[in-house]
């Protein structure tokens, strides 16, 4: 064994893991507070029944609720900054994001702005890089096994007049608590939940080659890899297949765990500008240019690529890193195309003389990421993915 550098562990978040556990939301408010703002979407939610549910929950506990429910894909820098004035307006205690990485991701910023003052976008390296001093609390209630959000401390926000896609990361806005309940996820539809996976899959690889991986994430991330390479197509035939729905769910919360130790490489820098420009769905922008990536450095992170490959069931007559390292991406690539997500940046709308600008916009906006990754890439490393990824 190689030995072992020095590393951060720190994961305050109280998870809540199980079938049914959605039933303890009001229990775990209480200490809280007596007012929750809930941040949720406009459809799926209220569609479902969830919305009235955890409403019910917290009434029985003597908890009141506002609900905020403005939050689109890929949320909006504007709608923050309303939700923060509602919740203030309001004196809500704590913030409760119920649904997708999109709801969840603004509960968390709603809180930071409620609490810290200020707009959304000042806490964003664009903005001004404004550092928090506090948050509201945040329970988060995740409907999709995707974003692991539920157990980190980022938050992605776009803003609608740059078009420019940022994560932030603060450890206030931590969720205080998160609910992980699969049955929840059982009414996503197909194409969800293929995207929720696959961003699992990347959160969980990314971890797994980047240059600050630790001893912990290394083994979340290749039991997260393994399960959603063996569940994900499964739920995708079979929405309603429970047993897959728990394994991904813990396997998206794992990967989560990977990114609060570990953080993601330049797929997500790559990604973001990408559904930035072109609202794509993220799962399936990291799909578009997961791959190429990971053949362009795949001189840099061989022998991690092997270990990728054996928990994805590469055959035994396999054995060479070279050739393991190989195999990982032709087995990612099989992986994406059994659940319809074999896709280029083309098929998403981007055009072939956009490259070098969106290049320039995921170096300028994400380029932490990008000096994490092993091959030490520049401006010109990322157009050329992208052109490969075209």
């Amino acid at each position: 064994m190689k030995s072992i550098e020095t590393f951060d562990y720190f994961l305050p978040t109280r998870v809540i893991f199980g079938c049914g556990t959605i039933g303890k939301v009001g229990q775990h408010s209480r200490r809280l507070g007596k007012k929750a703002l809930i941040v949720t979407g406009r459809h799926s939610t209220k569609k479902t029944g969830l919305l009235d549910k955890v409403i019910g929950l917290l009434k029985e506990e003597g908890i009141s609720s506002v609900v905020f429910d403005e939050i689109v894909p890929n949320p909006l820098s504007t709608s923050i900054d309303r939700g923060a004035s509602i919740a203030v307006k309001e004196r809500c205690d704590f913030i409760i994001g119920l649904g997708g990485g999109s709801p969840i991701d603004s509960s968390k910023l709603i809180a930071l702005v409620a609490k810290d003052g200020g707009k959304c976008w000042d806490y964003t390296g664009a903005g001004g890089g404004r550092k928090p001093k506090a948050a509201l609390p945040v329970i988060a209630i995740p409907t999709t096994h995707g974003t692991g959000t539920e157990a980190d401390p980022f938050a992605v926000v776009t803003n609608p007049e740059t078009n420019e896609k940022i994560g932030v990361g603060f450890d206030e806005i931590f969720p205080a608590v998160s609910i992980v309940d699969p049955e929840l996820m059982l009414s996503l539809p197909p194409e969800q939940t293929a995207a929720t996976g696959m961003d699992a899959f990347y959160h969980s690889i990314e971890s797994y080659i980047n240059l600050n991986h630790q001893p912990a994430s290394d083994l979340l991330a290749l039991e997260s890899m393994s399960l959603i390479n063996h569940y994900l197509p499964i739920a995708y035939e079979n929405p309603n297949d429970l047993d897959a729905r728990v394994a991904l769910a813990w396997a998206s919360t794992a990967a989560g765990i990977c990114e609060t130790l570990s953080g993601c490489v330049a797929n997500h820098s790559l990604e973001h500008p990408v559904s930035g420009h072109y609202n794509a769905t993220h799962g399936a922008g990291l799909c578009a240019t997961g791959p190429s990536l990971l053949e362009y450095i795949r001189p840099h992170i061989a022998e991690r690529l092997a270990e990728v490959a054996r928990v994805m069931g590469a055959p035994e007559s396999v054995i060479g890193v070279e050739e393991l390292s190989k195999m990982a991406i032709v087995l990612l690539r099989r992986l994406q195309k059994n659940v319809g997500l074999d896709i280029s940046l083309g098929e998403l709308g981007v055009e072939s003389s956009k490259l070098s600008i969106l290049a320039e916009d995921a170096m300028r906006t994400m380029g932490g990421l990008v000096s994490v990754t092993p091959g030490n890439l520049k401006t010109e490393d990322l157009r050329n993915i992208y052109e490969m990824s075209m």
